[in-house]
């Protein structure tokens, strides 16, 4: 799964919105759109309920919300520690 998928899921259920999602990570609301599809697509459950007042988590949704901010964060530690050091080359 891509990792930007997670963050977005994330921004959506902080924000309640969408579009409020897409103004703070400063891409397209049809990304964050389509992002959350091909997670959606990925789970093989739907996440959100849409509304005009913004987004609601289904159960499902509540579920990897348990995970999803776990997952960024082990990410975001593995590329801290991995991460070639500045002023050192890769092989």
């Amino acid at each position: 799964m891509d990792i930007e998928l997670a963050r977005t899921f994330i921004e959506i259920v902080s924000t309640g919105s969408f579009i409020r999602a897409s103004e703070r990570l400063n891409v397209a609301q049809t990304t964050v759109s389509a992002r959350i599809r091909n997670l959606e697509q990925q789970l093989g459950r739907q996440l959100f309920v849409r509304h005009k007042g913004g987004a609601s988590l289904t159960p499902a949704g509540e579920q990897f919300l348990r995970h999803a901010p776990m997952f960024v964060q082990l990410w975001q530690r593995t590329l801290h520690q991995v991460a070639v050091p500045s002023g050192r080359r890769a092989v």
